[in-house]
């Protein structure tokens, strides 16, 4: 049997992910990765380039160096649960049914759609880096309103699908500004948006969020 060497660590897990998607894509190299889509139980998520989510397989992510003819070729030894036990260094699954696995889970089914597949296997998890599920814990609960990504507003708390921070709002109510005042000059804001900075400031003031620059 080969001896197969498993990543070691998150930046080659990452490696993996994103080789998977050129793998992927290629017209012959792809066509058995692209067959297995909706078999796989374990999905590896990251977003490299702090806008998309890419998505690949534990038994593709968890191994060094991958491609489609290695994972192929070494089919019959590559073990699941090798691959789960090093990359639950790094990443964890997220938990179903909150809003992040909800959106996760709708970016999941647009990947696989794209590939021809309507869905993902019943019960498949998806796994993040545990950096973004600590800053998630962190945060405090905002309805899903208030969102933290280091790639927006240079990781500041910001509403949701905009670029308005949770700071300018509170600044704008405590120079005198009125909540109708402020949805004139932020027509996409919406009421919900503005409790939403007012919660998360409340919170804020006793709770310590920590973002990675």
């Amino acid at each position: 049997m080969a001896t197969l060497s498993l990543v070691a660590d998150r930046d080659q897990a990452i490696a993996n992910i994103l080789r998977y998607q050129t793998e992927l894509a290629d017209r012959r190299r792809g066509t058995g990765l692209r067959n297995l889509m909706s078999m796989v139980h374990a999905w590896y998520a990251a977003r490299p380039d702090g806008e998309r989510w890419l998505f690949a397989p534990s038994k593709f992510v968890g191994y060094s160096d991958n491609t489609a003819e290695a994972y192929f070729s070494e089919r019959n030894e590559r073990d699941g649960r090798q691959t789960e036990r090093v990359l639950q260094q790094w990443f964890h699954t997220v938990e179903p049914g909150t809003h992040r696995a909800d959106a996760l889970e709708r970016e999941l089914r647009a990947f696989l759609n794209g590939y021809g597949h309507s869905a993902p296997r019943k019960g498949a998890r998806i796994c993040i880096p545990t950096e973004i599920l600590d800053r998630i814990a962190d945060a405090p609960e905002t309805s899903g309103r208030v969102a933290i990504d280091p790639a927006i507003c240079a990781g500041r708390p910001h509403i949701r699908g905009t670029r308005v921070r949770v700071a300018d709002i509170l600044q704008l109510l405590a120079s005198g500004a009125s909540a109708a005042e402020i949805l004139d000059d932020y027509p996409y804001l919406e009421e919900a948006d503005i409790n939403a900075a007012l919660a998360y400031g409340a919170t804020a003031i006793d709770h310590r969020v920590v973002v990675a620059a």
